[in-house]
């Protein structure tokens, strides 16, 4: 079941419609008229807000509209921060009170209730006001004449001549190649164009269309568009193909004639901007597969869809470009100055920095380059241009990306526009946006899934919808984070001060549609006094305040915000720990990021935050946390720095799903109250170095250490990194192999001497980043029999004296292997027929220094199949010239001979030490004995940390 949602066309409605029973059945103590008052506000808001999300889905409204639409999500705001106060008051009381601090509690939630009375009765008006406007204006008519765009925004790409086309040619030929290319087999052919409004996908499915449609029987060229109507395009198949135009007005029908016509021809069928899988299904329903070298050709902004194209069929998936810097100008230049003259030497500066803003988009490119076609050379009409794309868009340029907003499900809208509070090229972390989108209200309850699982589904679909652009993709196929193009921000922020959905404050400028700021971000690097001042007058309601690359002289102390929801402090400016004496106060707060190197500590109040999800201050420079820390009973996640010491009421945090950077420093009582965690799910710890301890302390905190990570462990526990240089023996190893099932993450920091058998027991574990003295065969046999495996880095404090070989169907899920050897001699690395069948890339690291062992090099991956990157990292410490090159010689060998070819990347490390000659090596001898030494005493106490023989 879904719960309350905040909308961007909303506001809280959702949200508040859930308070509100809750208000009148709750133990609150209303009056009777109260009552009656709050039952009619959910009555009349159920209605406005059913009529609101219809609003929300038409593509344009009149005036009148907007502004009832407008009234109403304010007045929505309103009335939650209200009922907010209200029930913090009447809830608020210590039961341990004595007789005449209770009577004095009486009175105030006494007074509360008058206090109410009165304001519901005002808002009450508000609402009827609103309600009788409606009528008044009728503006039910409104909707009903309120049309969409006119004229296909994408109509224009069918018609550019070729010559008018710029960094086309390649692309063209590739897609060309891959639907021509002989086939032995006469099947059917799906290529699926895919990428963001404004690319050029329809642009280039006409170009190929233009160069091949004579090669078949008969073709067609359709649009389906964002609200296809099926019968429609069934028609325009079948009059653009050649037959007679069908009277039919059944969609069976019509398939059924689709079918029979093109069922003895060789067809090429472009279908243009398909938006829905549904749509697609409906289309290729009436293309039969006749296994005569037919083709389609698809155009859609989801990936999701494009999958769906190329699914049923050969199919392949065409991942549209932005134009590269050198394209982009010639472009321009090619559309300013039709003459073909070049660009008058003083307008360079200002052309060059049009185009970056354009990043690429070739309809961006067209439409700035058009609107400058038309004016003179002088520099001042083109910097006006320049400085007005920073907030406004074209309106070609507009409609289009218009496009994919209005397609966006109700619930996407609000967690698309929220982008808009992060700066221009930012990259916005995946965990950071999604737990604020869940502090904001955007994320429902969905049965069967977290709130941040369903935060997930949205970040996906973005992505899949093309209005984000994934970065940081991982080896299990997630985007780590997202970046927004310069256009979808810049329209994110125009619909943002329209709706008062986000105010943008860059340099002295901001656009705020009411007297009340909802959500605030400071982007600029200083602020006016009085520019400041008239912010603050407007953030009594704010629920959002975030603070970037803000570096003031002098910031004003953040005063008491009841509404405030999410907190961001992330600057250079010399905020100090009185600045934010009053985020105790803050009793809404959800979401608090503190990232200001000059605070050192958090008020005592901070415990007053009851409903805290989030308390980030990884990167500020705070020391200790207050202990009433410990009250909150909904923290869900706590990231800190390895330098804080956490407080021993540490264990009260009942609902604490996340530590990351914790430092368990010395005391016994942080283990006993960390293994009270039980709904701990991802821990990252740094642990003692054992020169901490004396002799008895590190007995007794490995006992502690072993006991709470079994109990956390059995309890679900599925990610853990430990950071040490000495401290995790192969006794821990042992006991985490065998008391935690759920692992499914596992990072080592510190080497042991053996590779525990019970590893194989780990059937959940997808990531591991483990360190061992020296690799053996068997250890790779032991993870390779891991099924779940999708990661490994594997690092060998010395290197290998053996053949490293990996068998068949070992790995046989990997993604991505990486394998580093820190001590000196070669290297002998192979793979075995259907080992490591699905690795798409390998990472090699190691010494080339020759030892008296004499270890060469040898690396044969032929059968990795999947192999798409392979990079090795050379150490050519004290290493011959000779001894380097032989190593790069046998990498390049094995990739040269890979049947996929690779890309290979190869780096020197420490090339400046590399020996020349034997007499060069007897001046550096002294140096290399001095090293060895320094290693060998390393290694030695490593040893006898990994076998148990130092006291712990």
């Amino acid at each position: 079941m879904e719960g309350p949602v905040v909308s961007a066309s909303t506001g809280v409605m959702n949200s508040l419609l859930a308070k509100l029973p809750a208000l009148v059945e709750g133990q609150y103590g209303l009056l009777e008229g109260t009552k009656c008052d709050i039952t009619f506000l959910r009555n009349e808001l159920s209605s406005m807000t059913a009529l609101l999300e219809k609003l929300a889905t038409a593509e344009k409204l009149d005036t009148q509209v907007k502004v009832w639409r407008d009234n109403i999500r304010e007045l929505s705001y309103d009335i939650e921060d209200c009922i907010d106060i209200f029930m913090h008051k009447l809830n608020r009381g210590d039961p341990q009170a004595g007789f005449a601090k209770n009577i004095i509690d009486q009175i105030k939630k006494l007074w509360s209730r008058y206090q109410i009375a009165n304001q519901i009765q005002e808002l009450k008006a508000r609402v009827i006001e609103e309600s009788e406007r409606w009528l008044r204006y009728k503006c039910d008519e409104s909707i009903a004449v309120a049309g969409k765009i006119e004229i296909d925004p994408r109509l224009p790409a069918l018609y550019v001549e070729a010559e008018k086309l710029v960094g086309i040619n390649g692309p063209v030929q590739k897609v060309i190649e891959w639907l021509m290319k002989d086939d032995s087999t006469q099947q059917l052919k799906v290529v699926s164009i895919v990428g963001f409004g404004g690319l050029g996908k329809t642009t280039l499915a006409n170009q190929v269309y233009n160069k091949i449609k004579g090669q078949f029987d008969c073709t067609a060229f359709v649009p389906v568009s964002r609200s296809p109507v099926i019968k429609k395009i069934l028609r325009d198949l079948l009059a653009e193909l050649g037959s007679k135009t069908s009277a039919s007005d059944d969609e069976r029908q019509l398939i059924n004639e689709l079918r029979e016509y093109l069922q003895d021809k060789r067809y090429l069928i472009i279908v243009d901007d398909i938006w829905s899988t549904t749509a697609w299904e409906f289309v290729k329903s009436a293309l039969p597969e006749n296994n005569l070298h037919s083709r389609i050709i698809t155009t859609t902004r989801h990936s999701d869809v494009a999958k769906s194209c190329c699914s049923s069929y050969a199919g392949y998936i065409h991942n549209i470009q932005p134009l590269s810097d050198q394209d982009s100008t010639m472009l321009f230049y090619k559309r300013v100055f039709q003459s073909q003259r070049p660009c008058p030497p003083h307008l360079e500066e200002v052309s060059l920095a049009i185009i970056q803003k354009c990043h690429g988009l070739p309809l961006a490119i067209n439409t700035v380059a058009s609107l400058l076609a038309n004016k003179s050379d002088a520099i001042d009409q083109w910097e006006q241009v320049r400085d007005s794309m920073v907030s406004g868009l074209n309106s070609l340029v507009r409609d289009i990306l218009l496009l994919s907003y209005y397609d966006l499900p109700y619930h996407l809208k609000s967690c698309f526009l929220y982008l808009s509070i992060f700066p221009e090229d930012c990259k916005i972390r995946r965990d950071k946006l999604i737990w604020r989108w869940i502090a904001e209200g955007f994320i429902p309850d969905v049965m069967g899934q977290t709130l941040d699982q369903t935060g997930d589904n949205y970040f996906n679909d973005l992505i899949n919808r093309s209005l984000i652009q994934p970065i940081d993709i991982a080896y299990d196929g997630m985007a780590r984070a997202c970046r927004i193009h310069d256009m979808v921000l810049d329209l994110i922020i125009s619909l943002c001060t329209e709706q008062n959905f986000v105010t943008i404050v860059d340099g002295q400028v901001y656009k705020c549609s009411t007297n009340k700021i909802r959500r605030l971000s400071l982007l600029s690097g200083f602020l006016e006094n009085d520019v400041l001042q008239n912010i603050m007058n407007k953030c009594a309601h704010v629920g959002s305040l975030i603070r970037f690359r803000v570096v003031d002289k002098e910031a004003p102390h953040l005063p008491i915000f009841h509404s405030l929801r999410v907190l961001v402090l992330r600057c250079t400016c010399d905020l100090e720990n009185q600045h934010i004496k009053y985020i105790g106060s803050s009793l809404q707060l959800k979401y608090l990021e503190i990232g200001c190197p000059s605070i050192t500590e958090l008020p005592n109040r901070i415990g007053d935050l009851q409903y805290l999800q989030t308390l980030d201050i990884h990167g500020s420079k705070i020391r200790k946390l207050p202990p009433t820390i410990g009250n909150l009973k909904n923290l869900v996640r706590l990231l800190v720095d390895f330098h804080l010491e956490l407080p021993d009421e540490i264990g009260d945090l009942q609902a604490l799903h996340m530590l990351s950077h914790a430092y368990s420093y010395d005391s016994l009582k942080f283990w006993e109250q960390l293994r009270r965690l039980t709904n701990l799910r991802v821990l990252l710890i740094r642990l003692h170095d054992s020169n901490e301890l004396d002799y008895h302390g590190n007995g007794k905190y490995q006992q502690a250490l072993e006991s709470s990570l079994t109990v956390l462990g059995k309890c679900g526990l599925q990610s853990l990194e430990i950071d040490s240089n000495d401290y995790s023996t192969n006794k821990l190893m042992d006991l985490l192999c065998y008391n935690a099932p759920f692992l499914r993450k596992l990072c080592n920091q510190s080497y042991i001497s053996r590779l525990p058998h019970g590893m194989q027991s780990l059937v959940n574990l997808a990531h591991l980043d483990i360190r061992i003295t020296r690799i053996k065969h068997e250890d790779l046999c032991i993870l390779g029999a891991i099924p779940t495996l999708l990661y490994a880095m594997l690092t060998s404090l010395e290197a290998p004296t053996e053949r490293l070989s990996i068998g068949r169907q070992q790995f046989y899920n990997l993604r991505e292997f990486i394998f580093r050897s820190y001590g000196e001699g070669g290297l002998r690395m192979v793979t075995e027929q259907e080992a490591m069948p699905k690795v798409r890339s390998l990472h090699l690291s190691f010494r080339a220094k020759e030892t008296e062992s004499k270890i060469g090099f040898e690396f044969r991956f032929v059968h990795l199949t999947n192999l798409e990157h392979l990079r090795a990292t050379i150490d050519c410490y004290m290493a011959t010239k000779s001894r380097v090159e032989a190593a790069e010689a046998a990498i390049r060998n094995t990739a040269s001979i890979h049947p996929g070819h690779p890309a290979l990347q190869i780096e020197r490390c420490r090339e400046y030490k590399t020996v020349e000659d034997e007499n060069a090596k007897e001046m550096r001898l002294q140096d290399d004995i001095i090293y060895k030494e320094v290693v060998r005493q390393e290694h030695a106490r490593k040893r006898k940390c990994c076998e148990d023989l130092l006291p712990y």
